[in-house]
């Protein structure tokens, strides 16, 4: 089927024993009677064209020794081109196997054992992993909940640097996950005025960035004015076109210099991109653009339908509408859900979800929903949640 011919209807249909059959993990590590929205994979890809790549590969066993990666730099430069209005140089675009590896690389390039790196919680559980595992330490500058949706404070990440001067590294989640929250302009600018006053590098995750709704749109960190000499954009397309298990992401440099610091990590270290990843990611940034807006188009439709049935129906639980990303954050305090609300929610309704704890501070008693999935497993994970938490 080729990417023309694949409609939204059939973009959008889901088959549950299928997905089961497959082997991942989202969809095998609950019993069948559980329906998975706990981890951040959509259900709706890849798109035609990968799978018609990967079909001619593996008929043709091209499993040796590849140069593949070579070709990953300029057709994300493509893509960010036609995406995003943003033309990375190839040259200074990094292949590595995921996202997660491109942090870990700038953090011991650009950082000294004993530095600050600074994330902003509730987040991506990984990141709490990074300075344990790296001999740096963790600086909290937690989102903001108010009463239009959780917010960045830029003046506490102000007074954040001010205070430690040892801070050297800001981790962005760009979008950010679980909130859905996308940095305006003018905080992006700020951020960077604070990261020249204080000497700071940024490595900013944009692995939702193709994701985002209605008037929000993603601006690339490495586009605002003054942030290139310092910024290192991780980003991948497996959020994207559903390729999580294909391993391949890039690590964009604002300048050589940084290209030739994280150089320093040994290859070895590092691993590469497996063959059928590259291809994969190729592909889709290639020739996946018309599959992405319908995929938007979907997308935007169960994050409405979500919200709205959530906040007209039980208004116990609160919600904001994400403006990226294709999860959602709810907040279960009115409720009696222990230390571990994603256990309590897969008992009180048969829905699994990601545990708001393991996001860090300000995710006690929230649970995230994956709403990437057809539009009747989105109504049924809807319906159990609210005739579950309503009874």
């Amino acid at each position: 089927m080729s990417e023309a011919s694949q409609s939204t209807a059939d973009l959008g249909f889901v088959d549950p024993q299928e997905r089961r059959g497959s082997g991942v993990i989202k969809w095998n590590r609950y019993p069948d009677r559980v329906i998975p929205a706990w981890v951040a994979e959509h259900d709706l890809g890849p798109p035609p064209a990968v799978v018609e790549r990967l079909r001619e590969l593996v008929d043709l066993r091209a499993f040796g020794y590849h140069s593949a990666a070579d070709d990953v730099g300029p057709a994300f430069s493509r893509w960010a081109t036609q995406r995003h209005g943003w033309t990375p140089d190839p040259e200074l675009v990094l292949p590595t196997a995921n996202v997660l590896q491109g942090i870990w690389a700038c953090v011991e390039a650009l950082t000294d054992p004993g530095a600050g790196i600074v994330f902003s919680p509730p987040v991506y559980p990984p990141f709490l992993d990074v300075s344990p595992t790296t001999d740096r330490r963790a600086v909290h500058w937690p989102m903001t909940l108010t009463e239009t949706g959780w917010q960045y404070d830029l003046d506490a990440l102000a007074g954040l640097l001010e205070a430690d001067p040892g801070i050297s590294l800001l981790l962005l989640c760009h979008p950010h996950n679980p909130t859905g929250r996308v940095l305006t302009t003018g905080e992006l600018a700020r951020i960077v005025d604070l990261a020249h006053e204080h000497d700071l590098t940024i490595v900013s995750d944009e692995i939702h960035s193709d994701l985002v709704y209605g008037d929000s749109t993603h601006i690339p960190m490495l586009t605002v004015p003054g942030a290139a000499s310092r910024t290192v954009a991780v980003t991948s397309g497996v959020k994207t076109f559903a390729l999580g298990g294909m391993r391949c992401a890039v690590a964009v440099c604002g300048d050589e210099r940084l290209r030739s610091a994280i150089g320093t990590i040994p290859a070895e270290l590092l691993g590469a991109p497996n063959r059928l990843g590259c291809e994969a990611s190729i592909t889709a940034w290639e020739t996946g653009s018309d599959w992405t807006d319908q995929l938007l188009t979907l997308l935007d439709r169960n994050r409405r339908t979500l919200f709205n049935r959530i906040v007209a129906e039980l208004p116990e639980v609160t919600m904001f509408l994400p403006e990226s990303t294709f999860v959602a954050w709810l907040d279960l305090s009115a409720y009696d859900t222990g230390d571990h609300p994603a256990r309590w929610l897969r008992h009180m309704t048969g829905v699994a979800g990601g545990n708001g704890p393991n996001f860090g501070p300000g995710g006690a008693k929230h649970v995230r929903i994956t709403f990437g999935t057809s539009p009747e497993l989105l109504d049924e994970i809807t319906d159990r949640i609210i005739n579950g938490l309503r009874d």
